[in-house]
């Protein structure tokens, strides 16, 4: 039995873990929807959805047959007229001239050529809307953008953008890193595509298209990807202390707090005070910014 005027030992709050702290409950705009379909154009993915739907109809339509044979048999049964006989529904006819395009076989002298040099280190290859899409094993990367380069029936002389795109709800990666080379001489374009999960870092494309540099900081910097022989893999448009990857989805659109409070306009020190204390108070794990 425990004496009554002992002092009671206060309680000590769990601390969060990770490497973000914040409390939802004190700010819900923060808190995260993550997404359940990967949308990656792809033509395998394409079929297999199709296939997937012709499949669920079938189950419903069999399942339909059942339920009337089942009403069928209980009205015999009890010497009431047999119910109606189902009517498996016509696919209603689309008349819309505006559709979506959709993934479908590669045709173009390019990416069948792609296809015909890189062999099995090619994943998929596919045209939708004019635009043509090479997947290539993400080791293979370096050997493609070569061979777009500098292979005499290709000749794709410029990396006109890279980038990348976070999906999260994927099962054998994480990210596709995308490449978008046009060629000047042939006025043509063409997309090169890996597909890598957390952690694998991509050789760089700046040896070979030098306009990579930044495009592959920026990418490091809103996704988190890096690239391995990169001359300066550093972020390029935040802060290199800035906690965590804007544009992967677990990141709070609002941000994660850093943005609320500007120190510069705050000569006297008392804006930063009240800001630190506000941020306490929400929980925001919040450096300062230092002068260097």
């Amino acid at each position: 039995m425990s004496e009554p005027n002992a002092p009671q030992v206060p309680e000590v709050p769990e601390a969060p873990a990770g490497p973000y702290i914040y409390d939802y409950k004190a700010a819900p705009n923060r808190q995260i929807a993550m997404p359940k379909t990967v949308p990656l154009p792809s033509r395998q993915t394409y079929l297999a959805e199709q296939k997937a739907a012709a499949e669920a109809d079938e189950a419903k339509w069999q399942k339909t047959l059942a339920d009337y044979e089942t009403a069928k048999a209980k009205a015999e049964a009890e010497g009431k007229d047999a119910p109606k006989a189902p009517v498996r529904p016509v696919p209603r006819k689309d008349d819309n001239d505006l559709k979506t395009p959709s993934p479908e076989d590669a045709k173009d002298a390019d990416l069948l050529k792609l296809q015909a040099l890189l062999g099995d280190k090619v994943e998929e290859v596919f045209e939708q809307a004019g635009e043509l899409v090479c997947q290539v094993k993400k080791e293979a990367i370096l050997e493609a953008l070569a061979l777009c380069r500098d292979e005499a029936a290709l000749k794709y002389e410029m990396l006109a953008d890279q980038t990348g795109t976070h999906y999260p709800a994927a099962k054998d990666f994480a990210f596709s890193v995308v490449y978008h080379l046009t060629s000047i001489s042939r006025r043509k374009r063409l997309r090169l595509r890996i597909l890598v999960p957390e952690g694998f870092v991509p050789e760089s494309a700046c040896p070979l298209y030098p306009s990579a540099n930044w495009m592959e900081r920026e990418i490091y910097d809103m996704l988190g990807i890096r690239f391995a022989n990169h001359p300066d893999m550093t972020r390029i448009l935040c802060p290199e202390d800035w906690e965590g990857y804007a544009l992967r989805k677990d990141y709070p659109t609002v941000g994660w707090g850093q943005r609320d409070i500007s120190f510069r306009e705050d000569r006297g020190g008392m804006l930063e005070r009240i800001a630190l204390q506000k941020a306490g108070q929400l929980g925001i794990n919040l450096k300062q910014p230092k002068a260097d």
